[in-house]
């Protein structure tokens, strides 16, 4: 057998190695985009939900008018219960905050 005819199969196999390697490298690509497009979606909806709970804080209804003169006689739990409502709102913006901004860093990881 010639040096010829043992090398064939090899070049045949690296000659498919690179194929492979770049379809690999388009799809890591795609799914890359698609990761910071899923993530910035998810971030601007974090800052848009936040947003609206800065315009409008419905937690501190539940304390009644704080300008009255019975603002001193507001029962305890109804503070109680604005901030666990507080605290619920804040812990889902942190964590949906901390998901988009995961997806993201993994999306632009997968196109480099």
């Amino acid at each position: 057998m010639s040096s010829k005819e043992e090398n064939q199969p090899q070049l045949e196999k690296n000659v498919n190695d690179k194929k492979t390697n770049v379809n690999d490298k388009k799809t890591s690509k795609y799914i890359g985009i698609a990761l910071i497009a899923i993530g910035v979606i998810l971030l601007v909806f974090v800052f848009y939900e936040a947003y609206l709970s800065f315009l409008n804080p419905g937690f501190l209804n539940l304390l009644g008018p704080l300008n009255s003169s019975s603002s001193n006689s507001v029962p305890i739990s109804f503070t109680a219960e604005a901030l666990v409502i507080l605290l619920v709102k804040v812990a889902f913006l942190g964590i949906s905050l901390a998901a988009a901004s995961t997806i993201l860093s993994k999306g632009v990881e997968l196109i480099k």
